[in-house]
């Protein structure tokens, strides 16, 4: 069933229907430029960006062409951008066609790209791409769901959920090409024909997505140190300066997915940001007890003061190659807790895409998570 959505005037303010490519955008990147392709204007964009300030919009649709090439690029429409920094977006891997993260949904915080934090069903897909030629992709948004199709097919080839707050901004479109193997003067997308349509919303989302049931012994709060200068080495110990005011570290709620994405409430120390997170475990007598977690990039685990565990899942292209994706099946600990109240602390360094923790306590084991200040 389509449906058409026409929402409150508030979001119908700014640039509406095609985008001239004129003045109006603002392109970033050596090379990025607005000429003639196929016989329309287009931009082009090899790594680089296009931006257009004067587009408003937080639910309608956006419409665009793109011709994309076939060698390894990534290439973008960043949209519900309040921001430079901060934005949604997703992109294109058509390096990858055919492949289960050929696209890829991606909220943006504070600059920083936490792609690894999302895929499943509702964050990635696997089109097939036809190159060379131009390619129609149409998106719809709807509060926090978004809807992605490609050559004006009936059906959305990703439903997204959004993480970010539904917001008004501006869109631009972007192209990141790792790869010197094109011949000069080439780019690797080109975009054209842009359409805005705030408020208009044709797609019918049906009901609203239920909220998930994660599994018992998840911990679904975390509490979690100022950010520091971190280093992806395996730690010794902590720095006895951020462990003294831990009574006033804050707590953070996890992501529907159940990863506390750390980067959302704090900026990262650039080239490498850590921060300790910090559980309390009680446990009647000494045991052993199981915590399924997932970590992004490094961690280093200690308990009682002591450390137990140091894991490293970064992603890497090549050399070795590691996908970086974060999942509680990354390591199974046993943390030794002796009787009484238990303190595991999780010194956590990202380098890239997406800072984060998520875990969950083995219920049977019989430690009990003491909950958060």
């Amino acid at each position: 069933m389509l449906v058409t959505v026409l929402v409150g005037s508030l979001l119908l303010q700014g640039v509406s229907g095609a985008l001239a490519f004129d003045r109006s955008w603002e392109l970033t990147g050596d090379g990025t430029k607005i000429a003639p392709h196929r016989g329309v204007d287009a931009v082009w964009i090899d790594n680089g960006r296009a931006i257009r300030r004067d587009v408003s919009l937080a639910d309608g649709t956006i419409e665009f062409d793109v011709e994309l090439k076939s060698h390894r690029s990534f290439v973008y429409l960043q949209f519900r951008m309040e921001s430079d920094t901060e934005f949604e977006e997703f992109y294109f891997r058509p390096h990858k066609t055919g492949l289960p993260d050929a696209v890829q949904y991606n909220p943006v915080w504070r600059g920083d790209s936490f792609w690894q934090l999302w895929h499943g069903p509702d964050a990635v897909a696997s089109p097939k791409f036809q190159f060379g030629r131009w390619t129609r992709v149409r998106l719809e948004l709807q509060g926090q769901r978004g809807a992605l199709f490609l050559d004006n097919g009936a059906k959305p080839v990703l439903v997204m959920n959004l993480a970010r707050p539904t917001r008004t901004g501006y869109l631009a479109l972007r192209s990141f090409n790792p790869d010197p193997s094109l011949p000069p003067g080439d780019v690797a997308a080109r975009f054209a024909n842009v359409v805005v349509r705030p408020g208009v919303v044709s797609y019918d989302f049906g009901a609203p997505t239920p909220a998930p049931v994660h599994e018992p012994g998840s911990i679904l709060r975390w509490q979690v140190s100022p950010a520091f200068k971190g280093s992806r080495e395996p730690l010794t110990q902590l720095p006895s300066d951020i462990l003294t005011t831990r009574a006033q570290w804050p707590v953070y709620p996890v992501e529907r997915s159940g990863v506390v994405a750390i980067g959302r409430f704090m900026d990262r120390p650039r080239p490498d940001g850590a921060a300790i997170a910090r559980l309390v475990i009680r446990s009647s007598g000494s045991r052993l007890q199981r915590l399924h977690l997932g970590y992004s990039d490094y961690v280093t685990v200690f308990v009682n003061g002591a450390p137990i565990f140091a894991g490293d899942a970064h992603y890497s292209f090549d050399q070795p190659r590691q996908e970086g994706l974060i999942a509680r099946s990354q390591a199974m600990l046993w943390l030794p807790l002796r009787d009484g109240e238990n303190e595991v602390l999780l010194a956590v360094v990202d380098f890239f895409g997406g800072w984060a923790l998520t875990g969950r306590l083995e219920p049977s084991d019989g430690g009990v998570l003491v909950p958060p200040p």
